[in-house]
């Protein structure tokens, strides 16, 4: 930014008194803080004549064409009072239209035609912001509202913990002894998936001895910043999310990290609730897009929104339902198997019933209370829109950017009867508010046609693909979430995607508490290696909660392929996939698939917990033994059979006994070069040497994960 402004400073110094210049710059210059110093010499030395915000468009640049969003200037260098032109074609406009687009708007202006891509400002105003963005569409109104203060002078808004090397000090609770969470490693805001009002707590930091490993890592980027709002009680965003703002609370005994922008209350100014509320609502969404066009939103951005304090009703209106969405939230967590509150309880899977009756119980329940947190949402944004006092015009600008609340959509009669009518239902859950029933009671009514109900239910099944969830869903066919949930009910759908999650998840906190009840936490997948095989471990365990022979037959059907196929195949891929949350972390499963490779001389799944360099020896000593074993006996009754059926046996056992050897060679091998297992090292780590030997069938981490962690010190 420094060389840009010295750019600046030049063209100008080479032009006359009364000269002007064109430039063109990145569409971002207008917006974010590097470019501060620009944007102020420019309003302090110049006089912006016509600014032409051109947004995303093709350019050829030195014989090549790439994807530029373009600003177009033409600059005085003498200062007058006279109000800038300034076009807008950076909105919704397709890149084929915007010269056309831009001609007819510059021909309304000559010939004194309204046109609502041309603004006219006086450039003295654009000093009102807070890092004085070229914020030049908004009204003279509405721009009054950043003089009411800001966020950053109201509450504490901060970035926190950078480690400068995640691989080390990062582990997700699920990688770690239990008994060291909340000692050793402490719970870690960092952002991740777009997730509003709580959640995304599934890492943890090394904060041993009060961080005394990252105090003394002393590499460049290790950081520890505004430390003393560690374990305070706070909210926090995503860095980056293309989706926008989506803000949750830290509970207190956490650290938060760099990529998570985040906000401390003075209690004296506003409640937590009601600041969280506050920077979920369209309205900020709306204003953090005029600070920050990017995807990548900073506390910076965060500390420069308008922050009116609340008179007492307001904050406690807000509080109220914030509270409700993040009682939501909190609930819906113990249905996931990522989360530590996870309560299989709660997972629906009643042992009369099959696993297909029970997974509709328990997606019908979450859409029903998703819809009450987008309905709670709606109500928010109308109340943010109220302390703002935003005029209609202000107020339509807001929503033609950001979209109306969904929450707010009309709903059928049927839909709205019966959504009151499971409210009353789900009370044991969750507590809700009487006005939220009159806000719903005064929604619009719309009787939709067979037609359009169509449309939107021959998609349900769509539902939960590539991140297509109820939120989602409704945004795109702009329809209220209490529709959908009545439809979807109705329609006893049951979307594939969400059915193999679930019934993945399922099986994983089985086979995860099978191998746990294990003196070893080894439990082959062949037979005769001197227990019983994970598959027969797995239909006991359904007996003994309850489901019946056939229910356990009919999974099949749930995972879409048979139990031994899955088992053997899919489901360490399918798990560590699964466990794939942060782009930049590794996946972290923790039961693990040992495999002797295609011929299944040897398979065992274990668990993380109890592994151990003893444990591999014991695999190769125990378990492979009788393996081995079993199938030279085998092949010595096979040696006098000259059939075809028992020629194709003996070819198989010849393959696997060699495959077994290799297998023991590279086991030897691991023992050899010094490999002993840590828990608290992570999965990564532990996992990296029976990868690089190809001793698991699926390759958790990429090559340069693999690479950093065979190469760690630590």
């Amino acid at each position: 930014s420094n060389l840009y402004v010295g750019f600046i400073k030049r063209c100008y110094e080479m032009i006359g008194n009364d000269g002007k210049i064109a430039l063109i710059h990145p569409h971002t210059f207008m917006f974010i803080k590097t470019f501060e110093g620009v944007r102020e010499f420019i309003i302090k030395k110049a006089h912006i004549d016509i600014m032409v915000d051109f947004g995303l468009d093709r350019v050829n640049l030195f014989g090549s064409t790439i994807l530029v969003e373009a600003t177009f200037y033409v600059l005085s260098k003498t200062k007058n009072k006279d109000d800038g032109l300034y076009f807008n074609l950076s909105n919704n406009l397709q890149e084929k239209f915007k010269k056309y687009t831009f001609l007819e708007a510059l021909d309304d202006h000559v010939a004194l035609r309204g046109n609502n891509r041309i603004y006219s400002l006086n450039q003295s105003k654009l000093k009102t912001i807070k890092s004085w963005p070229f914020i030049y569409w908004i009204s003279d109104e509405f721009r009054e509202k950043f003089k009411h203060g800001i966020m950053g002078e109201t509450h504490k808004v901060c970035a926190g913990l950078s480690t400068a090397n995640n691989m080390m000090f990062l582990r997700f609770w699920w990688e770690i002894s239990e008994n060291s969470i909340g000692k050793e490693w402490i719970l870690y805001a960092k952002g991740g998936p777009y997730n509003k009002w709580y959640g995304n707590i599934w890492l943890a930091v090394n904060w041993k001895n009060n961080g005394e490993a990252i105090r003394n890592y002393g590499a460049i980027g290790t950081a520890i910043r505004n430390e003393s709002y560690y374990f305070q009680r706070g909210i926090t965003n995503s860095l980056v999310s293309v989706k926008g703002i989506s803000a949750r609370i830290i509970p207190e005994d956490h650290i938060f990290d760099i990529g998570a922008p985040s906000v401390f209350i003075d209690k004296s100014k506003s409640s937590i609730e009601y600041c969280l509320g506050f920077v979920n609502s369209k309205l900020i969404q709306y204003i953090a897009n005029c600070f920050n066009p990017t995807a990548n939103l900073t506390w910076g951005d965060f500390a420069k929104f308008p922050f009116i304090i609340p008179s007492r009703d307001d904050d406690s209106f807000i509080k109220k339902i914030v509270k409700v969405n993040i009682q939501v939230k909190k609930f819906l967590e113990k249905t996931a198997l990522i989360e530590k509150s996870f309560d299989k309880k709660i997972f629906g899977f009643e042992n009369n019933k099959g696993f297909v009756s029970n997974t509709s119980k328990l997606n019908n329940m979450e859409n029903f209370l998703l819809s009450q947190v987008l309905i709670n949402e709606a109500i928010i944004n109308e109340k943010i829109f109220e302390v703002y006092d935003l005029t209609e015009n202000d107020k339509a600008m807001v929503l033609a950017k950001e979209g109306k609340s969904i929450g707010g959509l009309p709903v059928s009669a049927k839909a709205r009867t019966a959504f009151v009518h499971e409210k009353n239902k789900e009370e044991d859950f969750v507590s809700f508010l009487p006005f939220v029933d009159e806000y719903i009671a005064n929604l619009a009514t719309k009787e939709f046609t067979h037609e359009e109900q169509q449309t939107i239910t021959s998609e349900f099944t769509t539902l939960y693909q590539s991140n297509n969830n109820l939120e989602e869903f409704c945004i795109r066919h702009q329809i209220n979430p209490i529709n959908v949930w009545y439809w979807f009910k109705e329609s006893k759908v049951i979307p594939k995607q969400r059915m193999n999650t679930l019934a993945m998840e399922f099986l994983a906190d089985m086979i995860r508490e099978i191998l746990m009840e294990d003196e070893d936490g080894i439990i082959p997948l062949v037979p005769n290696a001197g227990e019983k095989i994970l598959l027969n471990r797995i239909e006991d365990k359904f007996t003994e909660k309850g489901f019946s022979s056939a229910q356990f037959a009919s999974f099949d059907t749930v995972l879409g392929r048979p139990l031994p196929e899955y088992l053997n195949k899919y489901f360490f891929a399918a798990l560590s996939d699964h466990l794939n949350l942060f782009m930049y972390l590794p996946k972290t499963p923790f039961i693990w698939h040992l495999s002797s490779g295609p011929e299944h001389g040897f398979e065992c799944y274990i668990i993380i917990y109890k592994w151990s360099r003893d444990n591999l020896l014991r695999i190769r000593s125990v378990y492979i033994e009788h393996r081995e074993r079993s199938l030279i006996n085998r092949q010595t009754d096979l040696a006098n059979n000259e059939s075809a059926e028992a020629q194709n046996e003996k070819d198989i056992i010849f393959k696997q006994l060699k495959e077994i050897e290799s297998f023991k060679t590279k086991i030897d091998e691991l023992l050899a070069e010094g490999y002993d297992p840590i828990l608290d090292d992570g999965v990564g780590k532990n996992i990296a040497p029976l990868q690089k030997k190809k001793m698991i069938p699926y390759d958790v981490l990429n090559k340069a994960q693999l690479k950093k962690y065979l190469n760690a010190d630590w």
